[in-house]
């Protein structure tokens, strides 16, 4: 991770972040477990929902610089992990995880 001094800040605008985060929620409407690593969470969805998972990870990285965002792929899952070095992203990294602290 690199994100340490990245602002918390999002670039997209009002209505484009409010669509985006109800693809969250829909998403996590489909977890399979939340496990807390030391910097965020990760997520586990089923293999069928792949693309969903990799197509919203893209969309948050780039309007969200300040997370670091990977997929890891399964053979019957794809894990979603969201981390950042900066400690004042865990609220966010949380409202996207659906996770309290």
């Amino acid at each position: 991770m690199t994100n340490l001094y990245q602002p918390i800040a999002c670039s997209l605008s009002t209505d484009k972040a409010a669509v985006q985060l109800l693809d969250w929620a829909n998403l996590r409407g489909h977890v399979v477990t939340t496990d807390r690593l030391e910097h965020g969470v990760a997520m586990t969805f089923g293999a069928d929902l792949t693309e969903s998972v990799e197509d919203l990870a893209a969309r948050e990285a780039e309007c969200c610089s300040f997370l670091s965002i990977a997929t890891i792929r399964g053979d019957d899952s794809i894990r979603l992990e969201i981390t950042s070095d900066n400690p004042d992203a865990g609220a966010v990294i949380d409202m996207l995880a659906g996770a309290s602290s």
